[in-house]
């Protein structure tokens, strides 16, 4: 398994605080910004980019108008990098496995396939099933929709989560602020599927799903992270 191909495992539903805790790796292990699937090969991040517009439009350097026109131009990008690497990882819909959990395609918002990425148990470079599915929509919606979402899937409201995985508060106030709902926490990560609903300032609903159970197989085959795991546990006993 490839070093790109554990940054998407440990981003997937910013568990790494929850990883990291279960290997004993305190704060080593640094996440990517984001949704499941890293950045294409060009390490291009491009959801990266897509949060730094959300802080410039929480911060008011730029309008909610010039944010549309930005993500729109981040749109074509994504295509163009698909297309010169010859990869597409982006979902056309809601999955079955995802809908079977009782999450329902939310209503009255878009469905934006070009933010929205996916990992598939079938694929052996990947070997876990996860999605991160983005709907745009007004604020108001967003906050309608994530709550009847989160409503049906027993989620908490859980903590804004940066790069590194840990929450954070806004350093200014902002009429539409961030909103998270989850089913894990730091004490609670052993659920057979982690879930994580998210909505943006600009109205942008992000529904995160990982197959845990899978997820956890994959790390225990990937080498690297075992052989630090057993140092760890080594330098323990001495």
């Amino acid at each position: 398994m490839t070093k790109n191909k554990v940054e998407k495992i440990l981003v997937i539903s910013f568990i790494g605080l929850i990883v990291a805790s279960l290997v004993g790796l305190g704060g080593n292990i640094i996440l990517k910004a984001g949704s499941p699937a890293s950045a294409p090969k060009t390490e291009v991040n491009f959801e990266k980019r897509l949060q730094s517009l959300e802080d410039d439009l929480v911060a008011g350097n730029i309008t909610k108008h010039e944010f549309d026109s930005l993500s729109d131009i981040l749109r074509i990008q994504i295509k163009r990098s698909q297309a010169l690497t010859d990869e597409s990882q982006s979902p056309d819909k809601i999955p079955d496995w995802v809908t079977e959990l009782g999450i329902k395609e939310p209503e009255g918002m878009k469905f934006d396939q070009d933010f929205s990425n996916s990992t598939s148990v079938t694929d052996l470079s990947e070997g876990f099933n996860s999605v991160s599915l983005v709907y745009a929509g007004t604020y108001e919606k967003a906050v309608e929709e994530a709550t009847k979402i989160a409503a049906n899937a027993k989620l908490s409201v859980g903590g804004v989560f940066k790069a590194k995985g840990s929450p954070v508060k806004p350093a200014f106030k902002n009429n539409n602020p961030a909103i998270s709902y989850v089913n894990y926490s730091l004490e609670k990560a052993d659920q057979d599927f982690l879930i994580s609903v998210q909505v943006e300032p600009s109205g942008l609903l992000t529904i995160m799903v990982t197959d845990n159970k899978q997820l956890n197989k994959c790390l225990l085959t990937y080498d690297p992270l075992n052989n630090r795991q057993n140092s760890a546990s080594k330098r323990k006993k001495q």
